[in-house]
């Protein structure tokens, strides 16, 4: 039995030739039975399709029902929020609401000595004269 052993590891047993199917098999090459058949692809429905996008004006022109159940526009809601956060001490929302502010027209520009000071005129419209102002496309002021 020793001899045998010695046998085995003085010369590696003899390797069978591999057949013909494991000589295609290895990085990128899978072996031939599971290879999707010439013509068929491996992914039949295809790329789903690109979803509808959703459009703002359609969200901005429904009602909304308010706290007290009263009915408002979307947009009316919208500024309401942004007012809101804004006297929240939200900067971004500030900073929004004033745009707003500038494109509706609500907004007065007064020479000062200190361009850090924004004044805001003391009479203002109604909250029906600023949401028809609000789509308003935006337009640079004239100066």
């Amino acid at each position: 039995m020793t001899g045998s052993s010695k046998d085995s590891h003085t010369h590696p047993p003899s390797r069978q030739q591999p057949s013909d199917d494991r000589n295609d098999v290895g990085y990128k090459k899978p072996p031939k039975h599971s290879r999707f058949p010439k013509g068929k692809s491996g992914n039949p429905a295809g790329r789903p399709k690109a979803l509808v996008g959703i459009s703002i004006k359609e969200i901005l022109d429904g009602d909304q029902r308010g706290k007290n159940g009263e009915v408002i526009s979307r947009r009316e809601a919208y500024v309401i929020a942004l007012i809101n956060e804004a006297l929240r001490g939200n900067q971004k929302a500030f900073s929004k609401f004033m745009t707003l502010m500038h494109r509706s027209g609500l907004m007065r520009r007064e020479t000062s000595s200190n361009p850090t000071v924004v004044h805001v005129p003391t009479k203002s419209g109604t909250m029906e004269e600023f949401m028809e102002n609000f789509g308003r496309p935006y337009h640079e002021p004239a100066k």
